[in-house]
């Protein structure tokens, strides 16, 4: 036993070693001393930090630890969905849980893989399991930041079906058979996580008050199978004796896998809370309101009761009903599913389950001064009841907005591409240019939001003039005020001049643009992340989108989905000829979309057509579409 501890820890020190070499991770800053003294203890049915009683509402974020919508397309190949936040994002999503008042953030699970994936915490392939660190120094870091802001975690252990994060078929056979190869295969995981040193602040996971609590899985089916309730017990005492202090919490689904199926686990210690989601009713009630009502009749005064997903598709008024229980029957939270935070490159991440809406809120929500998008003022309504309730669980006001800190300007490759890390809470931004650091300062555009723009540049400078040399900065503004300046990016020297239509409206296309019709949806509900596509008005015809520039034409990038039949694209000179321009393409996203990308060095045509066959799928859409151009000589 002494030799196989000593043979982990030394392969523990070796991987920790060897990643802080292959990634330069740098030697922590002194800690932020934290805003967390207390960890979350039970009495009877109710949750205490102290003394004083412990409640929230809050939210979900699912990519937190792994994302997983990193849908943004660059170069030859795809970029991987898969990708490990970094401390900007994961800073970026607590804030926003602070600044909603909603103390608690659930994460998604701790990954897992049989593979050797970098992106999961833990290879499970073997029996130690070999932990990957630059996956788990996303979890040591989000503890930290968690400490500093004062936001407490929920950590979900294994999810219940996901091929892609982990999920007891990773892990092996008999997962559910207590004894077996697997299910020690899972509790040397367990040991080795909750008996894990953060790199960042020298504290072992289980003695970090940051975890609110454990939960055994996420959306775990346990019903009547007795082998499964036999598991349940024996990981429930196996978790607590590996992490006393720290609330472990049943991770379950469906309502109907708690309402009158409970008695058994009540009276396990063991488990200091139950959880459910509320994607469907339990068959008595008739909303969620009434389903939570009937689950927490059976619990009071025996077993804490939380919400852990309040589905997606939930409308306000159902939601204010739902938490309207919450608060006053005694339930001890409820988290939304889900909110995406800001994205390193620009923007926030988006993502839909391919027919879903509003499991990706971005913080604080925004006008929508370009977009004439009914689903923003429903992403602001909703925001607002989570801040609203929030404030009410916990006995206080909701939280104050407050000035947004200053965003970051990133390096622009050109004067078409430009971007910027968002501030938390920030509603709209100024986009100010200058010929020199000192300025003077212009303002292009204000009130611009980064919510429309996804996996690309948030800013297209269309008054640029080749050969300037151009400065640019940003100011962040929310109802508390403006933002510091952001840093300034520059000299920018154009060489070619560019026109980005993300398609929101027509204004960019030629008069001689026909048979199209634009669809817009900010939930993501079709066409992937795209919040805005062209597609023919009339099936049976052919449709032609024109652009028109005040000269020749020097590249093109444009994406389009369900390609079997492709567009075509066409040159038209100022004398009326046309020729067919041949097109590289590159398909990506499992070939539901193609990029389309040409080059120009010596051409003199001004317009472009780009053609969308007769006999083409109904579902022939095109993205985003950027074209280089130079001043006619």
């Amino acid at each position: 036993m002494k030799t196989s501890s000593l043979s982990i820890s030394r392969r523990l020190a070796g991987l920790l070693l060897f990643s802080s070499l292959a990634i330069g991770v740098q030697a922590a800053e002194p800690p932020t001393a934290s805003r967390l003294t207390h960890f979350i203890t039970r009495t009877g049915d109710r949750l205490y930090e102290g003394e004083k009683e412990f409640r929230y509402v809050s939210v979900n974020m699912p990519d937190v630890l792994q994302i997983i919508s990193n849908y943004r397309f660059d170069g030859e190949t795809p970029v991987t969905r898969l990708r490990i936040p970094d401390e900007f994002e994961q800073r970026d999503a607590i804030r926003t849980v602070r600044q909603l008042g909603g103390r608690v953030l659930r994460t998604f699970v701790i990954t897992s893989t049989n593979s050797g994936s970098p992106m999961a915490m833990f290879d499970v392939s073997a029996n130690p399991v070999i932990p990957h660190e630059p996956a788990l120094l996303a979890l040591d870091r989000l503890m930290q930041i968690a400490n500093e802001e004062g936001v407490r975690l929920i950590v979900p252990l294994i999810a219940y079906r996901s091929a892609l994060r982990g999920d007891p078929s990773t892990y092996g056979p008999d997962f559910w058979t207590v004894g077996s190869a697997t299910n020690l295969k899972f509790k040397n995981m367990l040991a080795q996580l909750l008996g894990r040193t953060n790199s960042l602040t020298g504290r072992l996971y289980r003695d970090d008050p940051a975890i609110f609590g454990w939960q055994t899985g996420n959306e775990l089916v346990i019903g009547d199978d007795a082998e499964r309730r036999h598991w349940l017990h024996d990981i429930a005492a196996y978790i607590k004796q590996l992490a006393p202090h720290q609330l472990l919490i049943d991770g379950r689904n469906r309502p109907t896998d708690v309402f009158d199926r409970y008695d058994e686990f009540v009276s396990d210690d063991h488990l200091d809370a139950v959880s459910y989601h509320t994607y469907v009713n339990l068959p008595q009630a008739d909303s969620p309101a009434g389903t939570l009502r009937l689950i927490r009749g059976q619990l009071r005064g025996k077993k804490p009761l939380i919400v852990t997903e309040v589905a997606m598709y939930t409308p306000p008024a159902v939601l204010r009903a739902l938490l309207d229980e919450v608060v006053a029957d005694g339930t001890v939270g409820a988290n939304w599913w889900g909110v995406r935070f800001h994205n390193r490159d620009g923007g926030f991440y988006k993502h839909s389950d391919r027919g879903s809406q509003y499991e990706d809120l971005n913080w604080p929500g925004f006008t929508d001064s370009r977009g004439d998008l009914p689903e923003v003022a429903r992403e602001r309504e909703l925001l607002g009841i989570l801040r609203e309730y929030a404030g009410r669980i916990a006995g206080r006001p909701p939280v104050a907005p407050t000035v947004p800190a200053a965003p970051v300007m990133l390096p622009a490759p050109d004067s078409g591409h430009l971007a910027w890390q968002g501030a938390t809470g920030a509603s709209d931004y100024d986009i100010q240019r200058a010929p020199a650091p000192g300025g003077p300062w212009i303002s292009l555009a204000s009130g611009w939001g980064d919510h429309l723009a996804t996996y690309t540049s948030l800013f297209c400078d269309a008054t640029a003039e080749i050969g300037a040399d151009y400065y640019y900065r940003v100011i962040a503004h929310n109802s508390a005020g403006a933002s510091s300046l952001s840093n300034p990016i520059g000299p920018v020297h154009p060489k070619e001049l560019w026109l980005i239509d993300d398609l929101l409206d027509s204004s960019l296309w030629d008069a001689t643009s026909t048979n199209l019709q634009i669809d817009k949806s900010y939930a993501h509900d079709a066409y992937l992340e795209d919040i805005a596509v062209v597609h023919r008005q009339d099936l049976k015809h052919v449709g032609r989108l024109v652009y028109h520039l005040a000269g020749p034409l020097r590249s093109l990038s444009v994406t389009a989905f369900a390609t079997e039949t492709p567009p075509r694209f066409f040159l038209l000179d100022e004398t009326g000829g046309k020729t067919e321009a041949p097109v590289r393409t590159v398909a990506y996203q499992e070939g539901k979309r193609a990029r389309y990308t040409a080059a120009w060095p010596s051409n003199t045509a001004t317009r472009l057509e780009i053609e969308l066959p007769a006999a083409a799928d109904p579902k022939l859409a095109l993205g985003r579409v950027e074209i280089s151009w130079v001043p006619a000589p």
